[in-house]
């Protein structure tokens, strides 16, 4: 879609990123997102009507490589969040922002693609399965390049298209084998149309069958992690591995090993590139992503059972296993005594529940009401203000430089996401930034300035086209205040000319 609406913008000629988006998403505030574009209720009216949003998000984005993977009422969450667009939210629910696999830094081609596109369409585009974290060749041609578009974008408001300047037909070396396994999963994922999500029991009953069926069992149900472990270590390479921040701890008691987690009970969804290492190492070359999702639909979705409480008798005395906890806690709190004692913990959890989780929550509770005032906002709103005044006389003093919004005073004082949340706090704060936040019409009666004070140096009337220029505006961009400041500064050149003549 990314590609799309690039392309959208050199067929109508239009230079200007911000007039591209006032044309198709009549909205300046859009951000150019090339793997989760959203917006796409608007941008679906401009296209014939078999391109519905929900075509759009799953034949035009990288939307289907997390869909399956994620409980459905939040697969369906994502979906409206795009259609309408939220600032991150889809990237942060989807576990995007947060994942340990990272996007590719750079925007990325195939040259043997590009030349072919070319031929047959006379015409270069971006492909989604280039910009996929673990494609790394194309299986027809070889190895990806990179271009010296990064990501995230730095012009955040700008659609770039695939073009001769970005993408160099050059000489690619022969693609790598790994990269192709990835490659024919990822191909079935966003070629796969919309279906309803499985659910974490699923998913967890899943994997616990997938290790009975292989043999990779201890007993009667504890799975072999270190069978597992060793598999996945001799058909994937250590430096891909760590490369993609996918190599298991070598300790056997690190609580961060994913390769572990997902043979578990599952609490949170995992990453594609994780569920295709597991099974690629697992299966061989034995295996279909789609076969996988179709048989964890079929599994039962079971619900947790209603768990029977049972009163224990209130007794005076204590074992020795609750003394043995009090004195734990009367050093650390109950999250650390878990892991310093897990056997311990694990001893009263099975036998003495309720009094555990009373204690520990009594326990959580005073600690909290201990350090409730933590943060004094009515000093912080005085030094707030303080700083903001220095850079306020600071600023006046030099006239160039970037717009005085709220967000940029905000910035120059730094954490400004916490600054942000909680301004309802800092009412001082608020009001000096309501009274000093520079408009946009504002900003670019300050350019026009800036530009006749320089050009006055050249030009005793500096003509508007330089003025426009040295201001780095255009008629189209300008705001009306903006515009009738320009009128009377050109009106008082001419008045001033005629004068002397």
């Amino acid at each position: 879609m990314y590609s799309t609406v690039a392309r959208a913008g050199v067929r109508q000629g239009l230079t200007s990123p911000k007039q591209l988006l006032d044309e198709v998403f009549e909205s300046r505030s859009i951000i150019a997102t090339i793997d989760l574009p959203n917006h796409l209720a608007m941008l679906s009216r401009w296209l014939p009507e078999e391109f519905t949003p929900d075509r759009l998000i799953y034949s035009h984005s990288l939307f289907p490589l997390y869909a399956p993977f994620v409980p459905e009422a939040r697969r369906l969450q994502c979906m409206n969040w795009l259609y309408q667009g939220t600032q991150g939210a889809a990237h942060l629910a989807l576990g995007v922002a947060a994942s340990r696999i990272k996007s590719p830094r750079f925007v990325r081609y195939c040259p043997g693609c590009i030349a072919a596109q070319r031929e047959q369409y006379g015409e270069y585009f971006w492909l989604r399965e280039w910009q996929v974290a673990g494609v790394e060749s194309c299986p027809e041609h070889g190895v990806l390049m990179d271009t010296r578009i990064a990501r995230p974008l730095i012009e955040r408001h700008r659609f770039i298209a695939a073009a001769p300047e970005h993408c160099h037909i050059t000489k690619q070396q022969k693609g790598m084998g790994i990269s192709d396994w990835i490659t024919t999963q990822v191909r079935q994922l966003l070629v796969r149309p919309a279906q309803a999500s499985p659910s974490f029991e699923q998913w967890t009953e899943y994997y616990r069958s997938l290790a009975y069926r292989l043999g990779f069992y201890r007993g009667k149900a504890q799975v072999d992690h270190s069978v597992i472990k060793n598999k996945v270590l001799k058909v994937w390479p250590a430096a891909w591995l760590i490369r993609n921040c996918l190599m298991p701890p070598s300790s056997d008691i690190d609580d961060s090993d994913w390769l572990k987690a997902i043979f578990r009970k599952h609490r949170k969804s995992f990453n594609y590139l994780q569920h295709i290492v597991v099974h690629q190492a697992l299966l061989d070359s034995h295996w279909q992503i789609d076969d996988v999702l179709d048989e964890v639909s079929r599994k039962p979705a079971r619900k947790t059972p209603h768990q029977i409480k049972v009163v224990m008798q209130k007794s005076n005395c204590q074992t020795s296993d609750q003394e043995a906890w009090f004195a734990l806690l009367s050093s650390c709190p109950p999250k650390q005594a878990r892991k310093t004692s897990p056997a311990l913990y694990a001893r009263l959890y099975r036998n003495q529940r309720d009094w555990l989780l009373d204690v520990n929550r009594r326990h959580a509770q005073d600690k909290t009401n201990a350090n409730a005032p933590r943060i004094d906002w009515d000093r912080r709103d005085r030094e707030n203000l303080q700083a903001l005044r220095q850079l306020a006389t600071f600023l006046k003093a030099n006239k160039q430089g970037h717009r005085r919004s709220r967000t940029y005073y905000l910035k120059l004082l730094g954490n400004l996401s916490t600054l942000e949340k909680n301004l309802h706090q800092m009412p001082r704060t608020s009001a000096f930034l309501v009274a000093n936040s520079e408009s946009v019409s504002q900003y670019q009666i300050r350019r026009l300035q800036n530009a006749y004070d320089d050009l006055r140096a050249l030009f005793d009337s500096p003509p508007r086209w330089r003025l426009l220029r040295n201001a780095g505006l255009s008629e189209e961009r300008m705001m009306e205040p903006a515009r009738q400041y320009l009128e009377n500064l050109m009106d008082t050149e001419h008045e001033v000319q005629r004068c002397r003549k």
